[in-house]
């Protein structure tokens, strides 16, 4: 019975060990490199891929700044978190701002946080 005991025990604090791995991966710095847009269009059609998007301008991206940012990497759309937003913002306020661009953050739950923005090089056509 103590046996039992014990490994139940033992099972309990490793099945609740293993839940901070997650966490602790989601919280690695990292870069990503998609077209940044604003998310009035990145939202209206959900299918949008990233060569959809890379028609969008960077002037539009200011003009509906209000409704926030995303990421589009392939088919992928991720959106920024709030500062992460203003940074983008002021990213594409720039005159020669280009919408390819690599963000370098972690992963937020399902936003980014944003560390930096900058113009990425074309990315190789496969």
């Amino acid at each position: 019975m103590k046996n039992a005991k014990n490994l139940l025990l033992v099972a309990v604090a490793a099945a609740g060990l293993s839940m901070f791995v997650p966490t602790v991966r989601a919280e690695e710095k990292h870069e990503m490199t998609g077209v940044l847009i604003d998310n009035m269009c990145g939202d209206k059609d959900k299918n949008k891929t990233e060569a959809d998007a890379s028609k969008h301008t960077a002037a539009c991206g200011v003009k509906c700044a209000d409704s926030g940012f995303q990421l589009i990497v392939g088919e992928k759309h991720v959106k920024l978190d709030d500062a992460g937003n203003a940074k983008a913002k002021e990213y594409l306020s720039k005159e020669d701002a280009k919408t390819l661009v690599t963000i370098e953050g972690k992963m937020d739950g399902d936003k980014m946080t944003v560390d930096s923005i900058k113009p990425a090089e074309k990315k190789d056509e496969k």
